[in-house]
């Protein structure tokens, strides 16, 4: 099995995740995001998503009995991503966006995560740090996911 490692640093107030996949068009690592067939097999969640500024970006973890609830900022296909990020159990947290952007790289892509801001205090650390933690979780498993297959 192939390893995709995902690099993750803080970048101010913004967590910065980057993953290369190589063979992979930026199209298709965008669509990971945006297609919900593609979301669930890496991510786990069941998407519902319009493309258009203002639209629903929520994704529903049933297995965490939790929702991400967003709305979409921009999107340009094959480009890029910008969504709200907010949890429904967390009614009174911080708003942050995600946004991810593809770019073709080395015969691949280069996908980037910028998910933020985080602010001071103990409070805000510990969203960095599941923000930090899992997007280096599910990017590796979303590398394998696109990886392309071994020749025969």
């Amino acid at each position: 099995m192939t390893e995709f490692p995902v690099t993750v640093v803080d970048a101010g107030p913004m967590v910065r995740a980057t993953l290369l996949l190589p063979g992979c068009p930026p199209e298709r690592a965008l669509a990971a995001f945006t297609d919900p067939a593609t979301l669930r097999q890496w991510w786990g969640g069941e998407l519902t998503f319009t493309p258009a500024e203002g639209g629903p970006y929520i994704v529903h973890f049933a297995r965490l009995g939790q929702t991400m609830r967003g709305r979409v900022v921009g999107y340009e296909p094959g480009s890029r991503l910008e969504f709200t990020w907010a949890w429904d159990h967390e009614p009174g947290a911080a708003g942050r966006t995600v946004l991810v952007t593809v770019a073709g790289a080395d015969g691949g892509t280069e996908l980037t995560v910028l998910h933020g801001p985080h602010g001071e205090g103990a409070a805000e650390q510990a969203a960095r740090s599941g923000h930090h933690e899992g997007w280096e979780y599910f990017l590796a498993r979303l590398g394998q996911l696109l990886a392309p297959a071994p020749p025969e």
